[in-house]
């Protein structure tokens, strides 16, 4: 998730534009070698052994390395001697963009530099999974601290984004977000979460993005069909909202439940609360993440 707001940092600073870092995101995504992969490729795991890690990634907020190490497929550690493997992924971002010519080493450095020091980023914290910091990072990049319910929307969107990377891919940048009365857009799937205390969610896009994002998920390429793709939208807004439930469960003690997803076409819902819209570039177009608590 560094690597996103990384981006996020270049085209705020003014550095890059929307173009030039989706450009370099679909570029870098080809040099990405994930865990499994790397697990495979030495001998430590079978492919079925790694598709299992993925499908319980469905149900557990976990990384994978973690969840292989809980299942028996790894040690702790093969999974540092892999991991040591892996380029952090926002110097794949910038050695693309240096390869493309949009920045120079020296621009490059000074991003960086400028970055960390704005969120107060080491590298240790880029190189894991510091919960607590990526955290930190969304709620001051979107500046939660000033809204009333500030821990759960930071606990919320930064779980919702892992579910992007995990489900979707990591080739997106976070966008400004805004506060709107009203959700509207060509596709909008919503699920209200209720108990201890209520929210609405949902992803708000045009047909064609909401058609790639379901086809992502789903890993079908080649599927084209209204049902699929609201099944498949609505399964992962409610598969992130489930992992969001069990978090609270487990981390808080507070009990939530999901009420059944809606669909909206070419229409709006009006919203009981002012609700944050979330924009979200990836490189087939742009997602609304809409969150009202």
């Amino acid at each position: 998730m560094f690597s996103q707001f990384f981006g996020a940092y270049l085209l705020n600073e003014g550095k890059v534009t929307k173009e030039q870092l989706a450009k370099a995101l679909d570029e870098k995504k080809n040099t990405r070698m994930r865990l499994g992969v790397l697990a495979i490729n030495d001998g430590l795991m079978t492919a079925e052994q790694v598709e299992h890690v993925n499908l319980t990634q469905q149900t557990v907020d976990k990384l994978f390395g973690d969840l292989a190490v809980d299942l028996g497929y790894l040690k702790p550690e093969d999974v540092t001697a892999l991991l040591a493997k892996q380029p952090s992924d926002y110097l794949l971002l910038g050695q693309t963009l240096v390869n493309t010519g949009v920045l120079s080493n020296s621009e490059f450095e000074s991003a960086i530099k400028g970055y960390k020091s704005k969120y107060s980023i080491s590298d240790d914290d880029i190189s894991g999974d510091q919960s607590d910091k990526l955290a930190s990072l969304v709620n001051e990049f979107y500046h939660f601290s000033t809204a009333e319910n500030a821990k759960i929307y930071t606990n919320y969107i930064t779980l919702l984004f892992k579910g992007l990377i995990r489900f979707i891919g990591d080739d997106f940048t976070p966008l400004e977000a805004y506060v709107i009365k009203k959700a509207a857009a060509p596709r909008i799937v919503s699920q209200r979460i209720c108990g201890e205390y209520s929210a609405y969610t949902a992803i708000a896009t045009g047909a064609d993005e909401y058609s790639a994002l379901a086809k992502r998920f789903a890993k079908e390429a080649y599927v084209n069909d209204a049902e699929f793709d609201d099944a498949s939208v609505g399964e992962f807004l409610n598969v992130c909202n489930g992992l969001y439930a069990v978090n609270e469960s487990n981390e808080s003690g507070v009990e939530l439940s999901l009420i059944p997803q809606q669909f909206t076409k070419n229409s709006s819902e009006d919203l009981t609360k002012d609700a944050f819209c979330i924009p979200v570039q990836f490189t087939f177009g742009e997602i609304e993440i809409i969150v009202s608590i």
